[in-house]
Parts: structure tokens; sequence; C-alpha cells
């Protein structure tokens, strides 16, 4: 899985592969995540900032409610996807 550098929150936010690695993290996904973070050390904050927004969405200060409401029903669609 060949991917772009991210610097930036939002980035990592979009992804649904960090998305579904963060609610379901897998041994693949781990190691995969783990790699990309040692071959880029550089954005580990944004990388932090976006696992912790979804980790903690309803205290989450860095999106608006309705940021928070849309984001929340992609999780909810990306994670249909993978079940399906």
């Amino acid at each position: 899985m060949k991917r772009s550098i991210y610097t930036k929150v939002e980035e990592f936010l979009r992804d649904d592969d960090f998305i579904r690695y963060v609610m379901d993290a897998s041994s693949e996904k781990e190691s995969y995540w783990t790699s990309y973070l040692s071959a880029a050390p550089q954005v580990r904050v944004a990388y932090l900032k976006a696992r912790n927004i979804l980790t903690h969405l309803d205290d989450c200060e860095l999106l608006s409610p309705e940021e928070v409401r849309t984001l929340k029903q992609r999780i909810r669609q990306t994670i249909r996807l993978q079940v399906n």
C-alpha cells in the first residue's frame, strides 16, 4: 500500500485505512502504521492528534459539532463497508 506522507491531521482523518486501523486495529494494520511512523517520524504529532480525535470524538474541541457528526457518519459507513 503506497501512500504519500501526511503532514496534517485532516489528511489522516480522510484516510479510510487509517480510520479502520484506529477503530479496529488488526496486527496487519498495526504493523503498517508503525512502519509508516518509523519512515516519517515528522508526522507523529499529526498522527497522534488524528488518532486522539477518532478515539475521543465526543470530547474533541478541534472540530465543530457538525464536523463531529459528519465524521461519525463516515466512520460508521467505513466500518459497514469493511464488514460487508
